[in-house]
């Protein structure tokens, strides 16, 4: 990561930054990631938090509990992990039904190719 991940933005811009939803954006949130005090959090800030906290997001989303295979001191197992809490997430929240479908389809491949 660069140092321009380590400024502080806002929600929509994060969402639009990571291509992702502003309601993932706002789950994270809402299960702790840490903000300054104008609202706004920084990508690096947020992707650890995500990394680090993938139990808290998902009991939040309503998902079960997964084992990442991360830890403390090394984090790279718990990618998976959070790609695959999105797409379940997605496949339960989004409104659009191709998103979903597309969520399902990407989540299927995943568990396939049983990737760590």
């Amino acid at each position: 990561m660069d140092s321009s991940e380590d400024n502080p933005i806002s929600i929509d811009e994060m969402a639009k930054r990571l291509k992702c939803s502003r309601g993932w954006v706002q789950l994270s949130i809402d299960a702790g990631c840490p903000q300054d005090e104008e609202g706004k959090l920084s990508v690096r800030d947020f992707m650890l938090f995500q990394l680090s906290n993938i139990d808290r997001i998902r009991k939040l989303a309503g998902l079960e509990p997964m084992s990442t295979g991360g830890s403390p001191s090394d984090l790279r197992p718990n990618v998976k992990a959070i790609l695959t809490t999105q797409l379940e997430w997605l496949q339960v929240r989004s409104t659009q039904e191709s998103v979903k479908q597309a969520a399902k389809l990407v989540h299927q491949k995943i568990v396939a190719a049983d990737i760590n």
